[in-house]
């Protein structure tokens, strides 16, 4: 299966999965899926207008804010990593706006879940250290993006072992991508 058809059809999977999806299934896609090569769904969640906050501000956090911070305008960023770049600033604007559904689930970027530490007093990693100190940056990070979203946290790395996900994909998707792969294998065999 080439690449392209293998990406199409991962985006296909994902966006029929997650129109129907619960709150806590958005997170476990944005807080365990691999980043790399996967701008299309990055960009389809951020579009989406029942955006929960805890899904946008873990998704903002994922995609590493702080790197972007030594960046003062667009066109500094290195052009592999634009779209990174209109992510994080579409998301900050989301959240400027308001634009997005009350909260019914809480996400604390000083304490992900989906990213055990192994430590009891402070269980999950802490995006927020990561930000660029002010005197070095050439942006700061909206104060809002520093705040927990307010709900019951998700302990995302429990739901994803519970149920089977990997690398952001629920099992069906998982099975439904394998056959594809194979069923192309078989055919180039046959061929």
């Amino acid at each position: 299966m080439e690449d392209e058809d293998f990406d199409a059809l991962y985006l296909d999977l994902m966006q029929e999965f997650l129109a129907d999806a619960k709150p806590v299934q958005w997170l476990a896609a944005v807080c365990t899926m691999n980043y790399d090569g996967n701008g299309a769904l990055v960009d389809w969640i951020i579009k989406q207008p029942g955006l929960e906050p805890a899904v946008a501000k873990a998704l903002y956090w994922y995609l590493q804010p702080a790197y972007y911070q030594h960046y003062a305008a667009e066109e500094k960023v290195p052009s592999v990593n634009r779209t990174g770049w209109h992510q994080i600033q579409a998301l900050q604007q989301r959240f400027a706006d308001g634009d997005l559904v009350a909260p019914s689930i809480g996400w604390d970027p000083r304490n992900d879940l989906a990213s055990p530490t192994g430590h009891a007093r402070h269980p999950g990693y802490d995006w927020t250290a990561e930000a660029v100190p002010a005197k070095d940056a050439a942006w700061a990070i909206p104060a809002i993006m520093l705040e927990p979203v307010p709900g019951e946290p998700v302990d995302i790395y429990a739901y994803c072992d519970d149920n089977g996900w990997d690398q952001g994909m629920p099992p069906h998707v998982q099975e439904e991508l394998n056959s594809a792969i194979k069923d192309e294998a078989d055919s180039d065999v046959d061929d």
